[in-house]
């Protein structure tokens, strides 16, 4: 009968819905269990931050850097992903390889004391080995790895990595709140505090560029006191626009 009819319909159609509403109840839980499983610190201008990962790792985040990483470590790797510097401290687990990715190349480790230079804004890419062992991936796995010995950095220099000494112990001092300059250009100093205190400066008199700096500050003191201690051996002025976060040096 039409009756009949009109009732199996009903009944199909509530399956239909029950259905549906399961397939999209199941899909936003799971959607919500993945999202949920990475996470993100990101350590703001001008200061610095630490992070106990699930695997015991400890992790100094410079300022302006981002690192993210799961809540719990799956699978056989210990997988990190870092815009910006960090020092790790990676607890050792020969079964699970230490993985840290970055915008040019990926660090893994077994177990270590390295420091990771990698902001994506920027041209350097550094990793400084302290203790223990680490391997190097360029993104294309066909260029190989490079492996470093403690007290030992890599650069990358265009598309090749280059391996050195490290020159500098007091530069790791970032992790205590300290900026350390040793014999460096004032361009590349300002460069440094462009970078780290997330400010644009724009430099009129060049003539300061040709001189050197040796020094440390304490991050929290701000760039302002940076360039102020800097004046006292280089003769300029300088002004600063907040509303535009611009520092202008003449």
């Amino acid at each position: 009968s039409v009756h009949t009819l009109w009732v199996e319909m009903a009944k199909a159609a509530a399956v239909v819905a029950i259905v549906l509403l399961g397939t999209h109840y199941w899909d936003n839980k799971h959607q919500t269990a993945e999202s949920s499983t990475l996470q993100s610190i990101y350590a703001p201008a001008g200061q610095r931050t630490e992070i106990m990962l699930a695997d015991g790792t400890k992790v100094w985040l410079n300022s302006r850097s981002t690192l993210t990483f799961p809540e719990k470590f799956k699978d056989n790797n210990r997988k990190v992903k870092l815009d910006g510097e960090g020092y790790f401290v990676v607890a050792k687990n020969k079964e699970r390889p230490f993985i840290v990715e970055t915008s040019k190349c990926n660090v893994k480790v077994l177990g270590t004391e390295f420091n990771v230079l990698a902001y994506a804004e920027d041209s350097v890419w550094e990793t400084s080995l302290l203790k223990g062992a680490v391997e190097i991936q360029l993104s294309d796995p066909s260029a190989g790895v490079l492996k470093l010995e403690p007290n030992t950095m890599a650069s990358l220099k265009g598309t090749r990595l280059v391996k050195g000494r490290i020159k500098e112990s007091d530069y790791f001092l970032w992790r205590e709140g300290l900026l350390c300059f040793n014999d460096i250009s004032v361009r590349d100093m300002i460069e440094k505090l462009k970078l780290y205190y997330g400010v644009d400066i724009v430099v009129n008199n060049t003539s300061i560029f040709k001189n050197r700096y040796t020094g440390k500050f304490r991050t929290k003191d701000g760039v302002e006191h940076v360039l102020k201690v800097l004046r006292l051996n280089n003769r300029f002025t300088y002004t600063k626009d907040d509303e535009n976060n611009v520092i202008t040096i003449n």
